[in-house]
């Protein structure tokens, strides 16, 4: 009877053991893709820098948020002074919970605020004295991604999963500019050697097809992104700190 009783102790001690494993892995992995992160991209028009956005990215409990500022050249004949600064609150999946936005175009302002809840999207757009609202149905799993804001591809990059780098992936995003929603499609193209930050890196070319333009992202084992290029723009945007 002791030994059945002692048998039985250490499987359920093994069965403790195996289940606290689990939790760990599962603790290591929800930190991998929820850790907190700041740096900063030079961004490229033609191979000529015309400006850089400086970025936070904080984690904490179940929230994640991220910050950043955005100031470039127009290139071109206009050749406008134009400064943007973000703030976006998402859930620990990376689902937005609110999102603001605020432009600086030669001294003219505005601003974009979005908030979600229950599939939907509720966006206000501010111009000096005007300002309108819409709406927009959206999916539970969708991400922002504002095409003038390039840190918001971090979050592709982290949900990109490796395991599954054979298969083509989709994500919903949400495009706040064009008041809608729509599905990229994501493939691993491999490996390639980039020259980043000092260092010659090995990591995966990610294609990304947003149906109306492809989008080049080079993001290393960590999920963490390095380069981001626009071929049609001839545009490219590089991890500078």
């Amino acid at each position: 009877m002791m030994r059945k009783r002692q048998s039985n102790d250490r499987l359920k001690f093994r069965a403790l053991q195996a289940c606290a494993a689990v939790l760990l892995l599962l603790a290591l992995g929800y930190g991998a893709e929820n850790k907190s992160e700041e740096g900063q991209f030079s961004i490229y028009m033609a191979g000529k820098e015309i400006g850089r956005e400086k970025f936070s990215i904080k984690a904490s409990g179940d929230t994640l948020s991220s910050s950043s500022t955005l100031t470039f050249r127009e290139p071109g004949q206009r050749r406008r002074n134009i400064k943007i600064e973000t703030e976006l609150i998402m859930n620990s999946r990376f689902v937005p919970l609110m999102y603001q936005l605020r432009t600086d175009v030669d001294g003219k302002q505005g601003a974009v605020k979005g908030v979600f809840g229950s599939g939907q999207a509720s966006f206000e757009y501010i111009s000096g004295a005007d300002a309108r609202k819409t709406g927009l149905i959206v999916g539970d799993g969708c991400l922002m991604l504002d095409t003038n804001v390039f840190h918001h591809f971090i979050f592709v990059a982290r949900l990109f999963d490796f395991d599954r780098k054979d298969e083509l992936q989709s994500m919903e995003v949400v495009v706040p500019q064009e008041v809608a929603n729509g599905l990229l499609k994501i493939s691993d193209a491999g490996h390639e050697t980039v020259s980043v930050l000092g260092k010659k890196r090995q990591l995966h070319h990610l294609k990304v097809n947003t149906g109306a333009a492809q989008v080049d992202l080079w993001v290393d084992d960590q999920h963490v992104l390095y380069k981001i290029a626009l071929p049609a723009n001839r545009l490219e945007v590089v991890r500078s700190s």
